[in-house]
């Protein structure tokens, strides 16, 4: 194996390992702490939330740990930055809508968006602040006809 080959091998078990670090570690407990704070959920409720974000993390990480070319790597990353950003959006646009039909959100729904929230958070530091803020810019711009 050459030198340059071994060298991207390196990087991208560095960066495999910082894409664990984020999706693996603290996001678990910071889930915890969340939905200990629900406190008129039912055991069930708070099973469900975890079970919708842990679904969402897993595939994220799933697919992030396959890919072993830096390049495609880092692209990956901010792919999947878009989509639980998008999906933390129109989580908080229904949570608007029901509002303001309803007078109030429904608690499961905005204990998934805080809990997708913590998945944004947590994939932030995978990227420059530049990419972070060109994203949310991106995701932030209306549609133009």
């Amino acid at each position: 194996m050459s030198a340059a080959a071994v060298d991207s091998k390196g990087k991208v078990a560095t960066i495999h390992s910082k894409i664990e670090s984020a999706l693996r570690g603290e996001v678990d407990d910071n889930w915890d702490i969340v939905l200990d704070d629900w406190a008129s959920a039912a055991p069930s409720q708070r099973k469900a939330v975890r079970a919708y974000v842990s679904g969402l993390r897993n595939r994220m990480y799933r697919t992030l740990m396959e890919i072993d070319s830096i390049e495609e790597l880092e692209r990956g990353v901010a792919i999947q930055y878009v989509e639980v950003k998008a999906h933390w959006m129109m989580l908080n646009t229904q949570i608007q809508h029901q509002t303001d039909r309803d007078g109030r959100a429904a608690d499961d729904l905005i204990y998934r968006a805080t809990c997708v929230s913590l998945i944004v958070q947590a994939l932030e530091p995978l990227l420059t602040q530049t990419r972070v803020d060109s994203l949310t810019n991106f995701l932030a711009e209306p549609f133009d006809e």
